[in-house]
């Protein structure tokens, strides 16, 4: 599950949920860049950007999670997290702070939690009477669409 002492998190918003990112997977934060579109990618791949000399692939975070997109604004902002050894952003509506839980302050998902749609919760984070889904990056996109994902931005 959570590696033990890292227990470091990115908090972001998304929706109206707080999320947590493992501050180890996370390679930078930045604000929207302009995004190539690819031709048929799936509806939560809202294109490739460039970024220092790379070709990223931008995944929307509230329509991976079934939510509807929001407006751009201001606030928004991508996490480029390692996922199966690829960076990946994720498209986020806000990140807040980067916190650090102790160990009873971190839960197992319920049983209702775990499904395979929703793999990539890792724990669920108590911040007071907050709840945070503590992510787990590998699992937010399987090796085949991280694969896809190569080609499309190949092909981009």
């Amino acid at each position: 599950m959570h590696q033990s002492g890292q227990n470091l998190y990115v908090q972001a918003q998304v929706g109206g949920e707080r999320v947590g990112f493992p501050v180890f997977a996370v390679r930078e934060i930045v604000h929207v860049p302009p995004i190539s579109r690819v031709p048929r990618a799936p509806r939560w791949l809202r294109g490739v950007v460039a970024l220092r000399g790379q070709t990223i692939p931008i995944v929307c975070l509230r329509e991976r999670f079934g939510m509807e997109p929001a407006p751009p604004s201001p606030q928004m902002r991508v996490v480029i997290a390692e996922v199966h050894g690829q960076p990946v952003g994720f498209l986020v509506d806000s990140v807040q702070t980067v916190r650090h839980f102790a160990d009873e302050e971190i839960e197992p998902p319920t049983a209702l939690l775990l499904n395979e749609q929703n793999s990539y919760i890792e724990a669920i984070g108590h911040d007071g009477d907050q709840l945070v889904l503590l992510l787990q990056p590998d699992a937010l996109l399987d090796h085949k669409q991280v694969e896809r994902l190569r080609q499309l931005e190949q092909a981009a």
